[in-house]
């Protein structure tokens, strides 16, 4: 009798209006703190290893990908040790591009 009045108040639970704005608000929590966890690695990356090997158009979309990460960063919450770690990353990658291209990426990764 117990199990049913539970299954029963569940049920009803998923039918409400309510748990749509449970669910919603668990997985954009469950979102962010896995957003915020694959910043946290990509951060204690060893980006100068990753550096050696690559082409300028890859070091470039890592660029782009970790000014990206960078802006979700502020947008979760600021982690200064966190955003010290990717601003590294930036200048240890801008190190490895033309310096044509340096020029031109400098100015839009002035964080």
């Amino acid at each position: 009798a117990v199990v049913s009045t539970q299954s029963t108040g569940y049920r009803r639970f998923i039918k409400s209006p309510n748990f749509e704005l449970w669910f919603q608000s668990k997985r954009t929590e469950a979102n962010q703190r896995l957003e915020l966890l694959h910043i946290q690695q990509l951060s204690e990356a060893d980006m100068y290893s990753w550096k050696m090997d690559k082409h300028e158009v890859e070091i470039v979309d890592m660029l782009l990908w970790i000014r990206d990460r960078y802006d979700a960063l502020q947008r979760l919450g600021t982690n200064p040790d966190i955003q010290d770690h990717l601003k590294n990353h930036i200048d240890t990658l801008l190190e490895v591009v033309p310096t044509d291209l340096q020029s031109t990426l400098k100015p839009a990764f002035n964080l």
